[in-house]
C-alpha cells in the first residue's frame, strides 16, 4: 500500500473506462473500469465504484457499496527484472515493427503516468 505521500491514480466517479490498464501504483477506484486492471500496487475500489473483467493487484481493498464482478488474483508485486509470465507481445512477420499497444496519444501520456514518468 502507498505511503501517504506516494501518488496514486484515481478513477473518479465520473469516469468509465474501458480496456487494459497496467499500473505500478496504487489504483483508488470510484468510478466504474471494464476490462483487466493490473497494477504491482494496492487496488481500493471504493463505495460507488465498479469493477468488471479481471483484476490481478498486489493488494485489494473493497470497501462497502461496490460492485466487483471479475476474475481476481492478489499477488505481491514481483522483484524488478523478473518475469515468471510469457510475453503478452503477438508474433510479428520479419522486418516489422511490434505495436505499443497504445492507439491515441492520450493513452499513452495515461500509460507514462501509469508508470511514473509524467
Amino acid at each position: 500500500m502507498a505511503k501517504t505521500n506516494d501518488p496514486v491514480l484515481e478513477i473518479h466517479s465520473d469516469l468509465v473506462l474501458k480496456g487494459e490498464l497496467s499500473m505500478v501504483k496504487d489504483v483508488i477506484l470510484t468510478g466504474k473500469f471494464e476490462g483487466q486492471l493490473q497494477t504491482d500496487g494496492c487496488l481500493t475500489v471504493s463505495p460507488g465504484g465498479v469493477a468488471t473483467g479481471s483484476i490481478e493487484a498486489g493488494a485489494l481493498i473493497l470497501q462497502p457499496g461496490n460492485l466487483v464482478e471479475a476474475r481476481v488474483k492478489i499477488a505481491p508485486p514481483k522483484p524488478v527484472g523478473s518475469s515468471t509470465k510469457p510475453s503478452r507481445d503477438k508474433p510479428t512477420a520479419p522486418g516489422s515493427k511490434p505495436s505499443s499497444g497504445a492507439k491515441w496519444p492520450s493513452l499513452r501520456k495515461l500509460k507514462e503516468f501509469a508508470l511514473g514518468r509524467a
